[in-house]
């Protein structure tokens, strides 16, 4: 997303952080990194064909 935005780290993080607010991703911290995950997307890709 930093990239593509071409915006530095904090400002991606903001983006990414009010994306976790808005109930878009669900945001997980392990370590000192932060994962943002897009549930909806995980989901659907996750699923079995029927």
């Amino acid at each position: 997303m930093q990239r593509d935005l071409k915006v530095s780290r904090l400002t991606a993080t903001r983006y990414m952080d009010a994306l976790a607010d808005g109930g878009f991703v669900q945001k997980h911290k392990v370590g000192r990194s932060n994962y943002y995950v897009n549930l909806a997307l995980n989901d659907i890709l996750m699923s079995k064909p029927e």
